[in-house]
């Protein structure tokens, strides 16, 4: 797969800072704008050479797409380790020592569990994957990486043609005015306050009418409120499922195969598809889940 100009942009400038002796870089790029392409190109050179490449993310999804990718760019899978943070960290004395580490969605590197992996190859190249390099607390990254390089902005990524452009609509559905703040964030609680009073007869006739018939994937704040949003759009004839994070995993997949297949046209997640799912077919967003965290919205 031939890298776009702004890719092949991005891997230069990988190699430029690499060159001047910085091991730990994050990278960053607007979600949707091709990053595992990139760390899919940035594998092949490596692997090629037989050095080993070890590749994680905290969900299943992205590696799933991640294995895919890099087997369509023909990627030496015997030199790929390929995991979920919670898998590898539990095995890190069994890992072949990895020349290069990719981690996606790499604003969490601060987790202890994805220091401890990093920490354990001291002499691997690092680079850190993420369209939003921030965090609600306002914490930087100064400590865990020694460059930060910035791929182009979504305007300009819409502008020549390499991501849809979107209109926004915003409908009052709920009450703001219970909406309360810790850690910088929304309380679970006020947001269950909030949905109170929600007219979610008002979200199927905002589907309706800018987006009827056509896929849509909808985030709600907590699972009682995801039931009550897919029981009022399958009562008016629209076929609608709920995943979340304690969904058991077969279900979970059979319910993802159904949505991609356009068996269900929306499906609604708590916690879950919040970052670097590919979901090609689906042209609507339904964001039932407010926050104050600029990654979150963005992602």
């Amino acid at each position: 797969m031939k890298l776009r100009d702004y890719q092949e942009e991005l891997v230069e400038s990988i190699k430029s800072s690499f060159l001047k002796g910085n091991r730990s870089i994050i990278v960053q790029s607007p979600p949707r704008s091709g990053k595992t392409v990139v760390m899919a190109d940035i594998s092949k050179g490596a692997t090629d050479k037989k050095n080993h490449v070890l590749f994680f993310s905290h969900r299943k999804e992205i590696n799933d797409q991640v294995v895919k990718t890099f087997e369509l760019n023909q990627v030496n899978m015997e030199y790929v380790t390929i995991g979920s943070v919670q898998s590898l960290v539990r095995k890190i004395d069994e890992l072949p020592p990895p020349e290069i580490i990719l981690v996606d969605e790499a604003h969490h590197i601060k987790a202890n569990s994805y220091k401890k992996i990093l920490e354990a190859f001291p002499n691997a190249l690092k680079l850190f994957f993420t369209g939003t390099p921030i965090r609600l607390n306002g914490q930087g990254f100064e400590d865990m990486a020694d460059d930060l390089i910035t791929g182009k902005s979504i305007k300009w990524l819409q502008e020549h043609g390499n991501i849809a452009p979107f209109k926004y609509y915003a409908p009052n559905i709920i009450d703001t005015s219970q909406l309360k703040k810790t850690s910088g964030d929304f309380t679970q609680k006020s947001m269950d306050e909030a949905f109170k009073r929600a007219i979610y007869g008002d979200v199927i006739a905002h589907y309706n009418k800018l987006s009827k018939g056509k896929q849509a994937i909808c985030y709600a704040h907590n699972v009682a409120t995801a039931q009550h949003i897919s029981e009022e759009f399958n009562q008016a004839g629209i076929t609608a499922e709920v995943v979340h994070g304690k969904t058991p995993k077969t279900e979970r997949e059979a319910i993802m195969n159904q949505f991609r297949a356009g068996e269900i046209l929306v499906l609604i997640n708590v916690e879950l598809f919040t970052e670097g799912v590919d979901l090609p077919d689906v042209t609507t967003c339904i964001m039932l889940r407010p926050t104050q965290s600029l990654s979150l919205f963005l992602q």
